[in-house]
Protein backbone atom coordinates (compact mmCIF):
# COMPACT_ATOMS: atom_id res chain seq x y z
CA UNK A 1 0.00 0.00 0.00
CA UNK A 2 2.72 2.27 0.33
CA UNK A 3 4.35 1.83 -2.29
CA UNK A 4 1.11 2.20 -4.55
CA UNK A 5 0.40 5.81 -2.19
CA UNK A 6 3.89 6.78 -3.15
CA UNK A 7 3.33 6.31 -6.31
CA UNK A 8 0.07 7.42 -6.30
CA UNK A 9 1.76 10.90 -5.17
CA UNK A 10 4.26 10.94 -7.89
CA UNK A 11 1.57 11.10 -10.63
CA UNK A 12 -0.51 13.84 -8.84
CA UNK A 13 2.61 16.19 -8.33
CA UNK A 14 4.09 15.19 -11.81
CA UNK A 15 0.38 16.00 -12.91
CA UNK A 16 0.98 19.75 -11.50
CA UNK A 17 4.03 20.03 -12.57
CA UNK A 18 2.91 19.92 -16.21
CA UNK A 19 -0.28 21.84 -15.40
CA UNK A 20 1.42 24.64 -14.08
CA UNK A 21 1.63 27.56 -16.12
CA UNK A 22 5.56 28.04 -16.94
CA UNK A 23 5.31 24.21 -18.30
CA UNK A 24 2.26 25.17 -20.17
CA UNK A 25 3.93 27.97 -21.74
CA UNK A 26 7.58 27.19 -22.59
CA UNK A 27 7.04 24.65 -25.25
CA UNK A 28 5.72 27.51 -27.30
CA UNK A 29 8.03 30.48 -26.05
CA UNK A 30 10.89 28.17 -27.34
CA UNK A 31 9.34 27.33 -30.40
CA UNK A 32 8.65 31.18 -31.30
CA UNK A 33 12.94 31.61 -30.25
CA UNK A 34 13.74 28.98 -32.13
CA UNK A 35 11.90 30.29 -35.35
CA UNK A 36 13.22 34.00 -34.48
CA UNK A 37 16.63 33.14 -34.78
CA UNK A 38 15.78 31.31 -38.09
CA UNK A 39 14.38 34.32 -39.06
CA UNK A 40 18.04 36.30 -38.80
CA UNK A 41 19.44 32.85 -40.42
CA UNK A 42 17.19 33.74 -43.50
CA UNK A 43 17.83 37.16 -43.85
CA UNK A 44 21.53 36.51 -43.77
CA UNK A 45 21.36 34.17 -45.78
CA UNK A 46 19.49 36.51 -48.24
CA UNK A 47 21.24 39.65 -47.97
CA UNK A 48 24.65 37.40 -49.43
CA UNK A 49 22.65 37.04 -52.99
CA UNK A 50 23.59 38.78 -55.65
CA UNK A 51 22.43 42.16 -56.55
CA UNK A 52 21.82 44.73 -59.36
CA UNK A 53 25.24 46.37 -59.60
CA UNK A 54 26.77 42.91 -59.05
CA UNK A 55 25.43 42.03 -62.84
CA UNK A 56 26.70 45.88 -64.40
CA UNK A 57 22.84 46.66 -63.94
CA UNK A 58 22.47 48.95 -61.27
CA UNK A 59 19.17 50.65 -62.10
CA UNK A 60 17.81 47.45 -60.94
CA UNK A 61 18.69 48.85 -57.31
CA UNK A 62 17.92 52.03 -57.71
CA UNK A 63 14.42 50.94 -58.23
CA UNK A 64 14.01 48.20 -55.65
CA UNK A 65 15.67 51.46 -53.43
CA UNK A 66 12.59 53.63 -54.61
CA UNK A 67 9.97 50.67 -53.59
CA UNK A 68 11.52 49.89 -50.22
CA UNK A 69 11.61 53.14 -49.19
CA UNK A 70 7.98 53.86 -50.50
CA UNK A 71 6.79 50.96 -48.54
CA UNK A 72 8.55 52.08 -45.04
CA UNK A 73 7.15 55.28 -45.65
CA UNK A 74 3.54 53.87 -46.08
CA UNK A 75 3.87 52.11 -43.31
CA UNK A 76 5.06 54.52 -41.16
CA UNK A 77 2.14 56.95 -41.49
CA UNK A 78 -0.30 54.10 -41.42
CA UNK A 79 1.15 52.72 -37.79
CA UNK A 80 0.76 56.53 -36.86
CA UNK A 81 -2.69 56.45 -37.07
CA UNK A 82 -3.43 52.46 -35.72
CA UNK A 83 -1.49 53.57 -32.95
CA UNK A 84 -3.94 55.97 -31.82
CA UNK A 85 -6.39 53.80 -33.01
CA UNK A 86 -5.19 51.33 -30.44
CA UNK A 87 -4.60 53.38 -27.61
CA UNK A 88 -7.90 54.87 -27.72
CA UNK A 89 -9.27 51.53 -27.78
CA UNK A 90 -7.23 50.62 -25.14
CA UNK A 91 -8.38 52.61 -22.81
CA UNK A 92 -12.42 51.74 -23.53
CA UNK A 93 -11.40 48.11 -23.30
CA UNK A 94 -9.34 48.76 -19.56
CA UNK A 95 -12.47 50.73 -18.43
CA UNK A 96 -15.24 48.16 -19.56
CA UNK A 97 -13.48 45.04 -18.07
CA UNK A 98 -12.52 47.19 -14.57
CA UNK A 99 -16.31 48.17 -14.40
CA UNK A 100 -17.23 44.26 -15.65
CA UNK A 101 -15.20 41.80 -13.91
CA UNK A 102 -14.73 38.31 -15.28
CA UNK A 103 -12.96 36.79 -12.33
CA UNK A 104 -14.31 38.54 -9.00
CA UNK A 105 -12.97 35.46 -6.89
CA UNK A 106 -9.73 36.12 -7.51
CA UNK A 107 -7.19 37.67 -4.89
CA UNK A 108 -7.35 40.76 -5.87
CA UNK A 109 -11.22 40.58 -6.77
CA UNK A 110 -10.63 41.06 -10.55
CA UNK A 111 -9.47 44.76 -10.26
CA UNK A 112 -7.32 44.25 -12.71
CA UNK A 113 -9.25 42.50 -15.33
CA UNK A 114 -9.30 45.55 -17.19
CA UNK A 115 -5.02 46.09 -17.27
CA UNK A 116 -4.79 42.72 -18.10
CA UNK A 117 -7.09 42.83 -21.33
CA UNK A 118 -5.68 46.10 -22.10
CA UNK A 119 -1.79 44.61 -21.72
CA UNK A 120 -2.89 41.58 -23.77
CA UNK A 121 -4.52 43.54 -26.32
CA UNK A 122 -2.22 46.29 -26.92
CA UNK A 123 0.74 42.96 -27.51
CA UNK A 124 -1.19 41.64 -29.89
CA UNK A 125 -1.33 44.70 -31.92
CA UNK A 126 2.36 45.28 -31.43
CA UNK A 127 3.28 41.77 -32.28
CA UNK A 128 0.56 41.82 -35.47
CA UNK A 129 2.13 45.06 -36.97
CA UNK A 130 5.77 44.15 -36.63
CA UNK A 131 5.02 40.45 -38.09
CA UNK A 132 3.86 42.75 -41.20
CA UNK A 133 6.60 45.14 -41.32
CA UNK A 134 9.35 42.44 -41.03
CA UNK A 135 7.93 40.62 -43.59
CA UNK A 136 7.13 43.50 -46.04
CA UNK A 137 11.25 44.56 -45.20
CA UNK A 138 12.86 41.54 -45.81
CA UNK A 139 10.26 40.73 -49.05
CA UNK A 140 11.76 44.05 -50.44
CA UNK A 141 15.22 42.98 -49.99
CA UNK A 142 14.09 40.25 -51.99
CA UNK A 143 12.54 41.21 -55.08
CA UNK A 144 16.00 42.65 -56.62
CA UNK A 145 17.88 39.75 -55.73
CA UNK A 146 14.80 37.32 -57.06
CA UNK A 147 15.49 39.33 -59.85
CA UNK A 148 19.24 38.77 -60.44
CA UNK A 149 19.37 35.31 -59.79
CA UNK A 150 16.71 34.48 -62.36
CA UNK A 151 18.67 36.90 -65.21
CA UNK A 152 22.55 35.44 -64.37
CA UNK A 153 21.39 32.04 -63.37
CA UNK A 154 18.06 29.75 -63.78
CA UNK A 155 14.61 29.60 -62.60
CA UNK A 156 15.48 27.76 -59.68
CA UNK A 157 18.40 29.98 -58.43
CA UNK A 158 15.54 32.73 -58.47
CA UNK A 159 13.37 30.27 -57.01
CA UNK A 160 15.55 29.58 -54.13
CA UNK A 161 15.96 33.25 -53.49
CA UNK A 162 12.47 33.90 -53.56
CA UNK A 163 11.57 30.99 -51.20
CA UNK A 164 14.19 32.19 -48.65
CA UNK A 165 12.81 35.68 -48.66
CA UNK A 166 9.35 34.61 -48.12
CA UNK A 167 9.60 32.09 -45.94
CA UNK A 168 10.98 35.21 -43.86
CA UNK A 169 6.59 36.02 -43.33
CA UNK A 170 6.14 32.30 -41.98
CA UNK A 171 8.68 32.00 -40.05
CA UNK A 172 7.36 35.39 -38.16
CA UNK A 173 4.19 34.95 -37.82
CA UNK A 174 4.24 31.50 -36.15
CA UNK A 175 7.69 33.19 -34.12
CA UNK A 176 5.79 36.11 -33.26
CA UNK A 177 2.67 34.37 -33.00
CA UNK A 178 3.88 31.51 -30.55
CA UNK A 179 6.35 33.17 -28.38
CA UNK A 180 4.18 36.29 -27.60
CA UNK A 181 1.15 34.26 -26.93
CA UNK A 182 2.50 31.35 -24.57
CA UNK A 183 4.63 34.62 -22.39
CA UNK A 184 1.36 36.40 -22.34
CA UNK A 185 -0.85 33.52 -21.09
CA UNK A 186 2.70 32.97 -18.25
CA UNK A 187 2.31 36.22 -17.29
CA UNK A 188 -1.49 36.59 -17.06
CA UNK A 189 -1.97 33.47 -15.27
CA UNK A 190 -0.50 35.15 -12.06
CA UNK A 191 -3.57 34.68 -9.68
CA UNK A 192 -5.83 33.68 -12.53
CA UNK A 193 -6.89 30.21 -13.54
CA UNK A 194 -6.44 29.05 -16.57
CA UNK A 195 -9.96 29.05 -17.88
CA UNK A 196 -10.11 32.93 -17.33
CA UNK A 197 -6.55 33.35 -18.70
CA UNK A 198 -8.09 32.40 -21.78
CA UNK A 199 -10.91 34.67 -21.79
CA UNK A 200 -8.49 37.36 -21.00
CA UNK A 201 -6.22 36.36 -24.37
CA UNK A 202 -9.51 37.04 -26.53
CA UNK A 203 -8.13 40.96 -26.04
CA UNK A 204 -4.53 39.72 -27.68
CA UNK A 205 -6.74 38.25 -30.80
CA UNK A 206 -8.38 41.26 -31.00
CA UNK A 207 -5.31 43.18 -31.14
CA UNK A 208 -3.82 41.23 -33.93
CA UNK A 209 -7.30 41.59 -35.75
CA UNK A 210 -6.98 45.17 -35.06
CA UNK A 211 -3.82 45.84 -37.27
CA UNK A 212 -5.00 43.17 -39.40
CA UNK A 213 -8.13 44.73 -40.43
CA UNK A 214 -6.78 48.12 -41.26
CA UNK A 215 -3.52 46.72 -42.51
CA UNK A 216 -5.27 44.74 -45.05
CA UNK A 217 -8.02 47.12 -45.92
CA UNK A 218 -5.65 50.52 -46.40
CA UNK A 219 -3.32 48.69 -48.03
CA UNK A 220 -5.54 46.76 -50.18
CA UNK A 221 -7.31 50.11 -50.68
CA UNK A 222 -3.63 51.80 -52.24
CA UNK A 223 -2.38 49.19 -53.91
CA UNK A 224 -5.21 49.09 -56.07
CA UNK A 225 -5.69 52.66 -56.24
CA UNK A 226 -1.93 52.50 -57.42
CA UNK A 227 -2.46 49.40 -60.11
CA UNK A 228 -5.72 51.48 -61.67
CA UNK A 229 -3.91 54.86 -61.36
CA UNK A 230 -0.87 52.97 -63.22
CA UNK A 231 -2.90 51.19 -66.31
CA UNK A 232 -4.96 54.70 -66.79
CA UNK A 233 -2.29 56.75 -67.38
CA UNK A 234 0.19 54.53 -69.23
CA UNK A 235 -2.26 52.53 -71.22
CA UNK A 236 -4.67 55.69 -71.75
CA UNK A 237 -2.86 58.63 -71.78
CA UNK A 238 0.47 57.96 -72.55
CA UNK A 239 -0.06 54.85 -74.87
CA UNK A 240 2.03 52.47 -72.84
CA UNK A 241 1.73 49.35 -70.62
CA UNK A 242 1.17 49.34 -67.25
CA UNK A 243 4.67 47.95 -66.53
CA UNK A 244 6.40 50.13 -68.68
CA UNK A 245 9.78 51.35 -67.26
CA UNK A 246 8.85 54.60 -68.81
CA UNK A 247 5.50 54.49 -66.39
CA UNK A 248 6.67 56.27 -62.99
CA UNK A 249 3.15 55.08 -61.79
CA UNK A 250 4.92 51.14 -61.48
CA UNK A 251 6.95 52.48 -58.54
CA UNK A 252 3.53 53.59 -56.52
CA UNK A 253 2.04 49.94 -58.32
CA UNK A 254 5.09 47.80 -56.13
CA UNK A 255 4.54 49.97 -53.23
CA UNK A 256 1.14 48.95 -53.51
CA UNK A 257 1.71 45.29 -53.44
CA UNK A 258 4.27 45.37 -51.13
CA UNK A 259 2.26 47.40 -48.39
CA UNK A 260 -0.98 44.96 -49.15
CA UNK A 261 -0.21 41.56 -50.33
CA UNK A 262 2.75 41.69 -47.84
CA UNK A 263 2.50 43.53 -44.98
CA UNK A 264 -1.21 43.62 -45.01
CA UNK A 265 -1.09 39.58 -45.32
CA UNK A 266 1.33 39.23 -42.62
CA UNK A 267 -0.98 40.76 -40.20
CA UNK A 268 -3.84 38.59 -41.13
CA UNK A 269 -2.42 35.44 -40.62
CA UNK A 270 -0.55 36.30 -37.47
CA UNK A 271 -4.16 37.18 -36.22
CA UNK A 272 -5.77 34.04 -38.06
CA UNK A 273 -3.01 31.47 -36.32
CA UNK A 274 -3.07 33.52 -32.97
CA UNK A 275 -6.79 33.62 -33.03
CA UNK A 276 -7.80 29.77 -33.96
CA UNK A 277 -5.16 28.92 -30.73
CA UNK A 278 -6.76 31.22 -28.19
CA UNK A 279 -10.55 29.75 -29.76
CA UNK A 280 -8.89 26.14 -29.44
CA UNK A 281 -7.53 27.15 -25.49
CA UNK A 282 -10.86 29.03 -24.86
CA UNK A 283 -13.12 25.66 -25.02
CA UNK A 284 -11.06 23.95 -23.11
CA UNK A 285 -12.96 24.40 -19.51
CA UNK A 286 -10.09 22.59 -17.38
CA UNK A 287 -6.62 22.66 -16.93
CA UNK A 288 -6.37 19.16 -18.04
CA UNK A 289 -8.16 19.62 -21.39
CA UNK A 290 -6.10 23.16 -21.61
CA UNK A 291 -2.48 21.15 -21.18
CA UNK A 292 -3.75 18.48 -23.58
CA UNK A 293 -5.41 20.96 -26.40
CA UNK A 294 -2.38 23.75 -26.03
CA UNK A 295 0.51 21.02 -26.31
CA UNK A 296 -0.97 19.63 -29.02
CA UNK A 297 -1.02 22.78 -31.23
CA UNK A 298 2.52 23.63 -29.76
CA UNK A 299 3.52 20.28 -30.95
CA UNK A 300 2.01 21.03 -34.16
CA UNK A 301 3.48 24.60 -34.91
CA UNK A 302 7.16 22.72 -34.09
CA UNK A 303 6.35 20.16 -36.56
CA UNK A 304 5.17 22.91 -39.14
CA UNK A 305 8.65 24.76 -38.81
CA UNK A 306 10.38 21.23 -39.00
CA UNK A 307 8.57 20.54 -41.99
CA UNK A 308 8.97 24.22 -43.65
CA UNK A 309 13.17 24.03 -43.35
CA UNK A 310 12.89 20.29 -44.76
CA UNK A 311 10.67 21.75 -47.79
CA UNK A 312 13.48 24.83 -48.10
CA UNK A 313 16.17 21.69 -47.87
CA UNK A 314 14.46 19.67 -50.52
CA UNK A 315 14.25 22.58 -53.07
CA UNK A 316 16.28 20.55 -56.01
CA UNK A 317 19.86 22.49 -57.14
CA UNK A 318 19.53 20.84 -60.79
CA UNK A 319 18.57 22.36 -63.70
CA UNK A 320 15.53 22.31 -65.30
CA UNK A 321 14.40 18.85 -66.90
CA UNK A 322 14.98 19.04 -70.52
CA UNK A 323 12.12 19.29 -72.92
CA UNK A 324 9.90 20.86 -70.18
CA UNK A 325 8.76 24.58 -69.92
CA UNK A 326 9.69 26.45 -67.07
CA UNK A 327 5.81 26.57 -66.12
CA UNK A 328 6.15 23.17 -66.09
CA UNK A 329 9.19 22.98 -64.12
CA UNK A 330 8.17 25.34 -61.49
CA UNK A 331 4.59 23.81 -61.04
CA UNK A 332 6.61 19.96 -60.83
CA UNK A 333 8.47 21.97 -58.05
CA UNK A 334 5.51 23.30 -55.83
CA UNK A 335 3.74 19.97 -56.01
CA UNK A 336 6.52 18.25 -54.81
CA UNK A 337 6.71 20.38 -51.95
CA UNK A 338 2.55 19.93 -51.04
CA UNK A 339 2.71 16.30 -51.34
CA UNK A 340 5.88 16.77 -48.85
CA UNK A 341 4.08 19.13 -46.50
CA UNK A 342 0.69 16.90 -46.20
CA UNK A 343 2.31 13.53 -45.84
CA UNK A 344 4.78 15.13 -43.29
CA UNK A 345 1.79 17.13 -41.27
CA UNK A 346 -1.12 14.67 -41.74
CA UNK A 347 0.25 11.55 -38.50
CA UNK A 348 0.01 14.93 -36.33
CA UNK A 349 -3.35 16.57 -37.65
CA UNK A 350 -4.94 12.57 -36.69
CA UNK A 351 -2.70 12.88 -33.18
CA UNK A 352 -4.82 16.28 -33.04
CA UNK A 353 -7.96 15.20 -34.01
CA UNK A 354 -7.51 12.04 -31.24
Amino acid sequence: MGVNATTSDDLTLKLDTWSSPAAIAAPGAIAGALCLVFIVYLRRTLLKKPIGKDIDVPILDKLGSQVRSGSKAFLTIEYKYLTAFVLVLACVLAGLFSANKIDETSKDGGDTDGVRVAGAFLAGAFLSALAGWFGMSIATEGNVRTAVACASGTMNDGLRTAYTAGSVMGFTVVGLGLGGLSLMFWVQSIDRSPAVVMEILAGFGVGASSIALFARVAGGIYTKAADVGADLVGKVEAGIDEDDPHNPAVIADNVGDNVGDVAGMGADLFESYVGSIIAAGTLASNTATLVCCLSRSFLQALVYSAVSLGIKLSVPKKKERAGMSILENLCGRLRRVLWLQTFSSSPWRLYSLG
